[in-house]
């Protein structure tokens, strides 16, 4: 890639996101200075868990899977699923733990704009407006996984399944594509056999239908009432 159109890149991802998009144009530009842009293959990973805390990220364009790897390393606790214009990395830099608690990695072929974590920290000296954006993007990922919490811990994985399409469905529209069994049971949960059986009950139920990994509501009362548990 070029470096004008890379430098093009970075100001829209940079702008999109709530983030810096509350910068002033100066100080915007001294941002995309010191930031850089990294290419990522599908499944590759953009830090692990335990890696040096470096950079805040944004992504540009693809999407990425944030986890954590359970004791025995067999299973994963999906924890956010990132795309266009979202941040990964501000609880990070914020910690004074120097460690990145989670793993990302991409989930379809992905660019991620890096912004070091020193100029984090110093807009944040300097920029108050930024230093609340920030806090603001911390509280809401904290609230997402108190969300994902309550659902491991007192629903039923038909019930967290039933939400789930609910969500999207209200946040995409019919036809919203559907993860693969094991990405969708990472979201959940579970695993991916308890996966594959209830949406196999939901479609022989008639309560939605199927096609291509898309999916539509055929029965949205019912979804609803299997959500509430």
């Amino acid at each position: 890639m070029a470096t004008g159109d890379t430098m093009q890149l970075v100001h829209q991802a940079l702008r999109e996101n709530s983030l810096f998009a509350r910068l002033d144009a100066a100080d915007l530009e001294r941002v995309v200075q010191m930031a850089s842009v990294r290419e990522l293959a599908e499944g590759e990973a953009l830090f692990h868990e335990g890696d040096l805390v470096e950079h805040t990220h944004v992504v540009a364009d693809g999407l990425l899977r944030v986890y954590q790897v359970g004791p025995k390393g067999s299973r994963q606790l999906v924890l956010h699923m990132a795309g266009p214009p979202e941040s990964i990395g501000e609880i990070a830099v914020l910690s004074e733990r120097q460690h990145y608690p989670v793993t990302a990695e991409a989930a379809l072929p992905s660019r991620v704009v890096r912004v070091p974590r020193e100029g984090i920290l110093q807009l944040m000296e300097e920029r108050p407006r930024f230093t609340r954006a920030l806090l603001r993007s911390v509280a809401e990922r904290q609230f997402e996984l108190l969300l994902l919490l309550r659902r491991v811990a007192f629903f039923e994985v038909q019930s967290r399944l039933a939400q789930y399409l609910l969500e999207q469905h209200a946040t995409l529209g019919p036809g919203f594509p559907l993860p693969t069994n094991p990405e969708l049971a990472a979201l959940l949960g579970t695993v991916p056999e308890i996966v594959s059986r209830t949406l196999s009950r939901f479609y022989k139920q008639g309560w939605i239908r199927l096609e291509d990994r898309r999916v539509w509501l055929e029965n949205e009362v019912t979804l609803i009432a299997v959500a509430k548990g």
